[in-house]
């Protein structure tokens, strides 16, 4: 069972999970979220998903920014917080995915940071920058191997980070899309921080001892982005 319509959701409707799981891929996915009508809805849906599904493996998709202790959370982050203590409370077969930017094919208003700036790159669009933001990134068909491989390999009651081991500095993804889309850019940097580190000591042991078959690293996304903007 798959809930959620979104470009996750849909990716799974592909997957080889068996019937005894339950991918709950309908929460709220902007960080920046700050309406409680849309916690709620989210809550109330889970709540519901989780007492119809009690027999089932339940599979989430929380915030790695929850594993930073240090990063600041605010209104978005501790509803993820609220939603995983939700699921530990109701849940005796679940699997917590925290996972950072995530990105698949490339939409208009697609309010996710990879998408964001594709689009602003290409319709020429003036955007911020902080020169101080870092961002973990995850591209969306391998989230799927991921989860395939736990639900597969580890045993449940879980919460485990997945990500690509390499952290970006949202410049330097910025001068990735420059460089592949040979466009430049129109941004202006403000001085700010935003950036957490992640230890993904565990993922990366598990990715090479299951030969998941994904090459984590500095050029993952550049190799990735190549290959979803077919350009050699």
């Amino acid at each position: 069972m798959i809930i959620g319509n979104g470009q996750l959701a849909k990716a799974f409707q592909k997957s080889k999970l068996k019937d005894d799981t339950c991918i709950f891929a309908s929460g709220v996915s902007n960080s920046s979220c700050t309406d409680k009508n849309q916690f709620e809805r989210e809550k109330n849906l889970l709540i519901d998903t989780l007492k119809n599904n009690s027999d089932k493996k339940f599979v989430y998709f929380s915030s790695c920014a929850l594993s930073a202790i240090e990063y600041p959370k605010n209104d978005y982050y501790k509803h993820k917080a609220n939603m995983e203590d939700i699921i530990k409370e109701h849940s005796k077969k679940y699997y917590i995915f925290r996972v950072p930017q995530l990105f698949g094919d490339f939409i208009d208003n697609h309010k996710t940071l990879i998408n964001f700036i594709y689009t602003s790159i290409e319709y020429n669009q003036k955007f911020n920058i902080y020169d101080e933001a870092y961002r973990y990134v995850i591209e969306i068909n391998d989230v799927i191997k991921i989860v395939e491989s736990y639900l597969t390999h580890h045993d449940s009651c879980m919460t485990v980070d997945i990500a690509n081991t390499y952290r970006y500095k949202v410049l330097d993804i910025v001068q990735i899309f420059e460089k592949i889309l040979n466009k430049k850019a129109n941004y202006e940097i403000i001085q700010k921080e935003d950036k957490y580190i992640l230890d993904l000591t565990s993922l990366e042991k598990f990715v090479k001892e299951k030969k998941i078959g994904i090459d984590f690293g500095e050029k993952y996304l550049e190799q990735k982005l190549k290959g979803k903007l077919n350009v050699k």
